[in-house]
């Protein structure tokens, strides 16, 4: 039995679907409910860049939200977030380069001078839901 090739393209695209998952990301330490919590689940080559293929945002909330990513394929990614606060769609900073907005990443990972490397921020998203936490830090 031959099966037409549009129906075998409609059946690829659904089991591409279906190992979608779902990423859930609760944010923390929220300081005040303004402007809205933005994060971005990158791979290791886009980590720490405007470029990542995943992102989701939430009204920030005091004292956390969540911001709920769909469809994202099973691999190793690290979360990247921060509290845009004024709304520009970027992390205000100081003329020093320190954040003047809280960032966060996945994992918590300890950082002061310079952000962390990807290692240490990694998780895998498998082919279902996944949950994490992280939390906002102010500078």
């Amino acid at each position: 039995m031959k099966i037409p090739f549009l129906a075998c393209a409609f059946l690829g695209f659904g089991a591409a679907a279906a190992s979608a998952a779902t990423v859930e990301i609760t944010v923390t330490d929220i300081r005040e409910a303004k402007g809205t919590i933005r994060m971005a689940l990158c791979p290791q080559a886009q980590f720490l860049k405007d470029d990542c293929p995943y992102s989701g945002t939430a009204p920030a909330t005091v004292p956390q939200a969540t911001v709920v990513i769909q469809n994202v394929a099973p691999g190793v990614y690290a979360a990247q977030g921060y509290h845009d606060v004024n709304d520009n769609h970027e992390v205000d900073r100081t003329l020093l380069g320190v954040p003047e907005e809280g960032v966060a990443f996945s994992r918590n990972p300890s950082y002061f001078f310079a952000p962390p490397d990807f290692k240490d921020a990694s998780f895998t998203v498998g082919p279902r839901e996944a949950l994490i936490t992280v939390r906002l830090r102010y500078f």
